[in-house]
């Protein structure tokens, strides 16, 4: 399964790193994706909402089952959510440039989850 195939099979996704900032990649995957209407979840611990929206602190405060969970954070804060990713069985991890590192796809490896390393708004544009 590649990028493209991810926005096309799933509908549930949580944006780890969301923003209220316009200018930066959190807000603007945030938008997007909901802009080809999917479901999103923002994933802050500092933000309570965006553009209206409720944020969560973690993805374990989100009750629903996520299908998708998209990376915008630095790697360093990375690790925990592939941690939590792991324990609620979110098994499909898509990561922004600059959001990894060796240590994060070995964890990645490590928990059997499936991950891409591509652009959201890059890969959705045809959609």
């Amino acid at each position: 399964m590649n990028a493209k195939d991810i926005l096309t099979h799933y509908q549930n996704f949580a944006v780890i790193g969301v923003t209220t900032n316009p200018d930066k990649f959190g807000y603007k995957i945030y938008q997007r994706l909901n802009e080809i209407e999917k479901t999103v979840y923002g994933v802050s611990p500092i933000y309570k909402e965006i553009d209206g929206k409720s944020t969560f602190p973690n993805l374990t405060a989100i009750k629903n089952k996520i299908d998708v969970a998209v990376f915008v954070v630095s790697p360093k804060f990375g690790i925990d959510y592939i941690k939590e990713c792991n324990q609620l069985n979110i098994k499909h991890i898509w990561l922004q440039p600059g959001t990894y590192n060796d240590d994060l796809i070995s964890l990645i490896n490590e928990n059997n989850l499936n991950y891409y390393q591509n652009c959201v708004l890059i890969e959705s544009q045809d959609l």
